[in-house]
Parts: C-alpha cells; structure tokens; sequence
C-alpha cells in the first residue's frame, strides 16, 4: 500500500466486493487474457494471476506511482512481471525480496505486464476475455460512457465479459452505459456504497477492434475551454475532466508563473523542465514567454501528461518530451536489437535527462503522508540544471520551508517569493 494512492491503509470495500462476486466466475476465473483497467496496487491482478495459472494479466493505471506498485507486488508475490513505460517501452523495475511464506503455483503465462495507461486510450495489447475495473467515479460520466463503448467495441472478445464495481450514486447510470453500449447485464449485487456487475458482449456480435477510435479518444476527456491572462501572458487551455483548473488557474499556478516572471527574466532557455505540470498552464506559459527549443513534462498522472501535450499542441508545441514519474530505467536490449537511444542530446542512455541539461525549473510539490518529497527531488534538481540557470518550486507553506532547510551547495535562494491563500512559490538559482 502507498500514501500516495488510493486506499492507502487496507484494501478498499469496492474492490473486496468486486473479489467476492468473480471468484466463482467460471468465464472470469478460466478466462486467457485478462486486463484489470485502474489497477491501483495491483491487488486485482495479482490475486487474479496467483490463483489461475494460465491467465495472461494486463495491469493498467492512469497512475503511475500505482503501476510501480503493481509491479512490485506482484514481484514479491513470486509472480514474473513488467513494468512498462510510455509507449510500451520496457523499463527496469527496482528489485525486491519475496513476501515471505508466499507460494504462489507455477505460472504457465506469459509474465504480467504493468503499464501506465487512460481509460479510453487506444490498448494495442486487446482484445481480452475480460475486463475489469474498480471504476473511479472522479472520472466523470462522460469519459465513463465513452469507457464502457471502448470496452465493448475495442477490447472485449465476441462472448467477452466485462466486470465492474461501481459507487451506489452511479449504479444507475452504469446500467444505461451497459445497455447504450450493447452489453449483457447478466446480473448486478449491490451493497449500500457498492454495485458490482457482471456484463458480456452477446455472443455472435461483432469482434473488438482495437484502436478503432483512436484519433478521437481523448475528446471525451475535454470538459471546458478558458482563456486567461496570467503573469503576463494570454493563455488558452482546455479544461479536463479529472483534472483541476478547468475554470481558473490554481493558486499554486498563480505564484509559480508570478514568480517565474520575475526569476526567468533575461534567462536565456532552451530546454525547460515543468513538473507536475497539471492541465498544461505553466508549460503553455513557459511556451509562450520563454520560447524553449523544447519542454520536457514530468509527471506520475498520465492524464497530466496528455492534457498538457493536448494544450501544447493547440498552441504550435507538438514535441514536448513526456517523462513518466517515478524514473525507472530503459531495460537493456538484446544482442541484435534495434537501439532506443534517444537522439536528443539532453537524454542520456536509458531515457534519464542529462547532467547539466537544463536551463529553467517549474516544480510543483505534492504532499504526501509520512514521505519527505523535498529530499526526494533536490537530488534530480541538482544534476540536470545548468549553472546560471533557476529553479521556482511551489507549494504549501510548510512545504516551502523544508524545501529551504534541504537546498544544498551551490544554489543561492532568490529575493524574490510570492505568497497566495496558503501556497508559497520560492525559486534558487544555480550558482
């Protein structure tokens, strides 16, 4: 379990429902191809693949903190697994000892695969014999609609079943999107706070087509379009279901760019680092007030990646540099295997940026319980900024004041803060 990830301390009662009303499922339990969409930590897949030997199991999460759980946990249940990166690269996952006491049967499958991935992306690893998902309500109606349809038309077999468990206020809904979309209802179990549903694609019906609509998958995550002035720049941004700022820029947003006006002043950037961009406001601004050669976005929430791509786009910048975040790795190739070195000069072997690579930093802190996140990123902003160049690192208060207390040698804080309803944004500068 993580505190950084939903259900942080025990199993959620949702997922316990769901695990109680397939465990019988002679199509689920004997089923060849599996994907548990929104895997969390893993416990659905793992419990899944530990207990049928012959299933190929396809972890996926918009979050990627949550795939690295997945595959760890997995890996310490003594089942072999994947961890995949954006656009299926391969990557080395961090390498645990064994739960001890844990035997799980020899796996005849293929070894799971954990990889970052969106609900409604295109999923080039379908069709499957079942989905499942704990699906998360914060997704919206729109994009949960358009999720079932994917489902049903992307990635589910002809006789295919599609397992869901879902919060009592959308139980409804969830059974208009099952009849909308062509399902099955073989039958529902509600609870108070909980419904589970079993849902097949008819047999005889037509095939899944992965990618079918993959040129306009992510319209459904588009919820709003704001134009701004912030910091002195005219931005335009659409706003995306899931995510915050889809009326008005944050207050963390408002004291980083006001800061970052003033710090990056006569800054001379060609390559500029955001993360945790959010829905895209500081690397549109960046884009528009300093002019990088390129922006590289690093961030554990895929949909913060694409939403920010999806603005860059709309606004000339069709080759940002998407970094996933926690780092792992490239996994080494293969004697006789084509070379994924990537040919920009700021990215070492391996897919990490480069020593002294950047010019200018945009950080947004999270909080997380009992992880001292400030430690955690001083290391990363020490090896690529360049000297000359600064850093602006935003958020709350008592955040703020730890990030001072940690800055090590070589950078001097900034005169300049700004201040605004609890966040503060501080910058340093790269002596």
């Amino acid at each position: 379990m993580s505190h950084a990830l939903f259900s942080s301390f025990d199993i959620d009662a949702g997922t316990r429902l769901l695990l109680k009303e397939i465990a019988h499922e002679p199509g689920i339990v004997n089923a060849k191809r599996l994907l548990d969409a929104g895997c969390g930590t893993g416990i659905i897949g793992v419990c899944l693949a530990a207990s049928c030997p012959d299933m190929d199991v396809v972890m996926r999460d918009r979050d990627f903190r949550a795939v690295s759980f997945s595959a760890r946990n997995a890996a310490r249940n003594g089942l072999a697994v994947e961890l995949r990166g954006l656009g299926g690269a391969r990557l080395e996952p961090c390498r645990k000892r064994h739960f001890s006491k844990i035997k799980v049967a020899e796996r005849n499958a293929v070894p799971m695969i954990a990889e970052a991935g969106l609900l409604c992306e295109p999923d080039g690893r379908g069709p499957y014999d079942v989905v499942l998902s704990n699906l998360p309500a914060k997704a919206g109606p729109l994009v949960l609609a358009q999720y079932f349809s994917t489902v049903r038309a992307e990635l589910l077999r002809d006789g295919g079943i599609f397992a869901f468990v879902i919060v009592t206020p959308l139980a409804e809904q969830a059974r208009a999107w099952c009849a909308e979309a062509g399902f099955s209802l073989r039958r529902t179990v509600s609870t108070k706070n909980h419904m589970v549903a079993i849902a097949q694609v008819p047999e005889g019906s037509s095939t899944a087509s992965p990618g079918a609509a993959s040129g306009r998958w992510f319209s459904r995550y588009v919820r709003s379009h704001v134009e701004k002035r912030i910091a002195g720049a005219l931005l335009a941004w659409d706003g995306i279901q899931g995510l915050s700022e889809f009326d008005e820029p944050s207050y963390a947003t408002t004291c980083a760019l006001s800061l970052a006006r003033k710090v990056f002043a006569g800054l001379l950037v060609r390559r500029a680092l955001v993360i945790e961009p959010g829905v895209g406001i500081a690397p549109l601004w960046v884009q528009t007030v300093l002019g990088p050669q390129e922006i590289v976005l690093k961030s554990h929430d895929t949909l913060a990646l694409a939403a920010s791509s999806h603005n860059l786009g709309h606004a000339g910048r069709h080759n940002a540099v998407l970094m996933l975040e926690p780092f792992f790795l490239q996994a080494q190739l293969q004697a006789g295997q084509p070379s994924n070195r990537p040919s920009n000069a700021g990215l070492e072997y391996g897919g990490q940026l480069a020593p002294a690579s950047t010019d200018a930093i945009i950080l947004f802190l999270e909080d997380i319980p009992k992880f001292d996140i400030a430690a955690y990123y001083w290391p990363l902003i020490s090896k690529v900024l360049k000297r000359g160049g600064a850093v602006v690192i935003t958020a709350e208060s008592t955040q703020t004041e730890r990030v001072a207390r940690q800055k090590p040698s070589g950078f001097s804080k900034s005169p300049f803060a700004e201040h605004k309803k609890g966040w503060d944004a501080i910058a340093f500068l790269r002596d």
